[in-house]
């Protein structure tokens, strides 16, 4: 479940710059991000085993206000994540096309906007499309573009070619940490593990949750980062560190390398399969936070009845979807005003990983006080010891707020456009804020109103 929910090659070309040094800034991540919060999330799974996930451990340690603004921040997440992945997804299929479409902003701003409302209809008809949409992607969307990625490595080098990046110079597997704007992609390593509490909440459904949990959590570690670095080593082996664009690198080394071996042929099919890919991402994605969402409201109806209404025949939340497409559009036209295409996918990147990251940050406190508050409830999974439960989350609340500092500082080499590093971060920190302020306004509007209708009927 570990691998499934996490693994993806969209995000080796963020990593793929930093060439040898790499590997161990994937060790770093995996240590300080990935252990830590797969503890915590086990924990809490087992002792709070109910729907809404990250929102009920919120809410149970501090209250319904604080798990709702959790809750739109995930949500908002996926919204800037929806048309992310299908910029990746429309500049892989640029290079099946033609080589001037993997950066040109109206195919895929536009592009991106229609196969959103196509895979929005689809999924207010029902849920069975998505899922031979998702047993599709699963193969096609990552075991045969890294089957492909990795082979073209290997016979790359069988046959005499050289490394395209430098990996025998021992000071090239140290990291370059001199400079704040050089080692931003780090916080896009962290992001690598989001999805990581997904899995945890059947932690308590394993025959020995003490045992078998922290095995498996370790084994899917060892597995998901050890993919990505040798990833990363194949990307870095056909292609230049220096010269990797952050959302086509795949497929600049698959082009290079697909030529100089004679088989041309295989662009295309890697561009279709990391297309299919990214599309199956969204599209197991497209219902769930919604879900999530009139969950978390349905308690105080903090929607109103409108937006928590089934289709009449689908029994799907067509209202939200359409809502949730509208904003989407909005973000997929980001690369009209943006100076690039690459522009645009880091700031999407950016305000992804801060909006995901504020409910991490959140959880990791609510731990703290769900020890302290609530210790005599029941967990079929504790983080074992005295130190590490302390350890583990300090470690895991301190990682990821160091992954959004660097989220606020703008990459080296990149033309974000004028402004400098305090408009760059201005903008990130406004788009977090209103998450925040979008949250509190429908949680007050929505106990205003339950507080009139009281009053209403204390009156009559």
């Amino acid at each position: 479940m570990n691998v499934i929910a996490i693994l993806s090659l969209r995000q080796i070309p963020n990593v793929a710059p930093y060439g040898a040094s790499a590997f161990l800034l994937w060790l770093l991540a995996a240590s300080c991000l990935f252990l830590p919060l797969a503890m915590v999330c086990g924990e809490l799974s087992t002792g709070w085993p109910k729907d809404g996930g990250i929102f009920i451990w919120v809410k149970e340690a501090f209250g319904k206000r604080v798990g709702w603004i959790v809750v739109v921040c995930f949500l908002c997440s996926c919204v800037l994540f929806f048309p992310l992945m299908l910029q990746f997804a429309f500049s892989a299929l640029g290079y099946v096309l033609g080589d001037g479409l993997a950066g040109n902003k109206a195919f895929i701003g536009i592009g991106s906007t229609i196969l959103f409302w196509i895979l929005t209809w689809m999924n207010i008809r029902g849920i069975q499309w998505t899922k031979a949409i998702n047993s599709v992607s699963a193969w096609f969307g990552v075991f045969i573009p890294s089957a492909i990625l990795i082979l073209l490595a290997i016979v790359w080098l069988m046959t005499g070619r050289p490394m395209a990046t430098d990996y025998h110079a021992a000071a090239n597997w140290i990291p370059d940490l001199s400079r704040w704007d050089s080692i931003v992609f780090l916080s896009s390593m962290m992001f690598a593990f989001a999805g990581l509490e997904v899995a945890p909440m059947i932690a308590g459904r394993t025959r020995n949750p003490q045992r078998d949990f922290p095995r498996a959590m370790l084994i899917s570690a060892i597995v998901i980062v050890g993919i990505y670095m040798v990833g990363t080593w194949a990307l870095n082996t056909l292609y230049p560190a220096k010269d990797v664009n952050i959302v086509t690198g795949i497929m600049q080394a698959v082009k290079a390398a697909s030529i100089e071996l004679g088989m041309p042929w295989l662009l295309a099919v890697m561009g279709l399969c990391m297309a299919i890919g990214a599309i199956g991402q969204v599209n197991s994605w497209l219902v769930g936070p919604i879900y999530m969402l009139q969950e978390a409201s349905r308690e105080d109806n903090l929607l109103g009845e409108r937006v928590s209404s089934l289709h009449p025949v689908y029994q799907t939340p067509a209202f939200a979807l359409i809502v949730q497409a509208v904003l989407v559009t909005v973000f997929c036209f980001s690369t009209f005003v943006s100076p690039s295409v690459e522009a645009a996918y880091w700031t999407l990147t950016a305000l992804t990983t801060l909006c995901y990251f504020v409910p991490y940050l959140v959880m990791f406190l609510a731990f703290f006080q769900l020890r302290r508050a609530q210790p005599d409830v029941t967990r079929s999974f504790r983080i074992p010891g005295r130190v590490l439960p302390v350890v583990l989350p300090a470690l895991g609340f301190l990682s990821v707020a160091f992954a959004v500092v660097l989220v606020l500082i703008p990459p080296a080499g990149m033309d974000m456009g004028g402004g400098g590093y305090l408009a760059y971060g201005g903008k990130l920190v406004l788009g977090i804020l209103a998450a925040i302020g979008l949250a509190e306004w429908i949680y007050h509007r929505a106990r205003r109103r339950h507080s009139e209708a009281a009053n209403g009927q204390t009156s009559a």
